[in-house]
């Protein structure tokens, strides 16, 4: 989970792994058609190669029959050409050797063109090869006559010798291609994060001014491709973002400074308001005594004149006159002083 939780959030590597599938991709595409094109190419060239050496090796000793034929009859002798005399002929002049140097295991032989030996393998006496099977076991006939003599050559060899170079070559191809392949990859690998390292810094930078710390480092820089426009623009955006920031943290300190201002003087008015609140409710107590006095002196005025005497007249005057002072000299000091500070 880890490493496909690293390919996942990793863009660098995302890349490397497409260009690298890509890179494979098209490498396999090209091995296979070089490698295909290859044994065609090397499994004529191993035809025409022993064709050429049969070729050469048949007039070799055509020649030297011809000049054996030609001192036989200069010396008045009989001279019998057979098969031994030819097979002799072709051990002397090592071309045996000659071609297992190509094919390891080849055989050469020595037949009659009217033999049955290579009957079921072999028509016609003009020279050439073909591909058959014997014993379970691909193998490959060339056959080239003797000039115009009965006898011809045939050199016989397995499928295996034929495709022996393209087998040691297909391995060498293969080891090749693995090491260019690799080192290939390996050069992707370091110019795809060479070039995305920037955006690397670039993606964490951006992730710490997330979190809130506005003075992280984004240095300017000279590139004018993506990455380069890329943090210039975030350069940018960090600097007007850390003013915008200083601006509103002023504007933050200015309004808690109102704030402040204001809810002192709500906390004052409050207490003003209660204070009064309390006077008045005093004031009220002090003058209800003598508001009740007042009432009850008129009352009995208003309801006792005919019986009352002068006597008692004044003095209920002078109750009525002391209340009303009393009452008067409360509201002035409620009117001078409504806080009662």
């Amino acid at each position: 989970m880890t490493i496909l939780h690293k390919i996942r959030t990793s863009f660098s590597t995302q890349l490397s792994l497409w260009v690298a599938g890509f890179v494979l991709a098209i490498s396999s595409l090209v091995i296979a058609l070089l490698t295909s094109f290859s044994e065609d190419v090397i499994h004529d060239e191993t035809i025409d190669a022993t064709i050429q050496a049969l070729e050469n090796t048949a007039l070799r000793i055509d020649n030297s029959l011809r000049q054996t034929e030609m001192m036989a009859r200069l010396e008045n002798q009989q001279l019998r050409i057979n098969r031994s005399r030819i097979e002799k002929l072709i051990e002397e002049s090592g071309s045996l050797a000659t071609l297992q140097n190509s094919l390891p295991n080849v055989q050469l032989y020595v037949i009659r063109r009217d033999s049955s030996q290579f009957d079921a393998y072999i028509t016609g006496g003009t020279g050439g090869y073909r591909q058959v099977v014997s014993d379970n076991q691909d193998i490959y006939i060339f056959t080239q006559p003797l000039g115009n003599r009965v006898y011809s050559l045939a050199a016989v060899c397995p499928a295996q010798d034929i495709y022996g170079k393209y087998a040691r070559m297909q391995w060498i191809l293969l080891s090749w291609s693995i090491v260019t392949i690799i080192v290939l990859l390996y050069i992707l690998y370091i110019v795809i994060a060479r070039h995305l390292r920037p955006l690397h810094r670039l993606a964490d930078a951006a992730q710490t001014i997330a979190q809130g710390n506005l003075d992280t480092p984004i240095p300017d820089t000279h590139h004018r491709d993506e990455t380069g426009r890329l943090q210039n623009s975030l350069s940018r955006m960090q600097q007007a973002l850390k003013a915008y920031m200083t601006e509103m943290k002023r504007k933050q300190a200015k309004l808690n400074r109102q704030h402040a201002q204001l809810q002192a003087t709500y906390d004052e008015a409050e207490a003003y308001e209660k204070k009064k609140a309390n006077f008045l409710r005093n004031m009220t107590q002090r003058m209800a005594p003598h508001v009740d006095d007042l009432c009850h002196t008129t009352d009995t005025l208003c309801r006792d004149y005919p019986q009352l005497s002068k006597t008692d007249m004044d003095s209920l005057q002078t109750d009525i006159m002391q209340g009303s002072e009393s009452i008067i000299q409360l509201l002035d000091q409620l009117i001078q002083d409504p806080a009662g500070s």
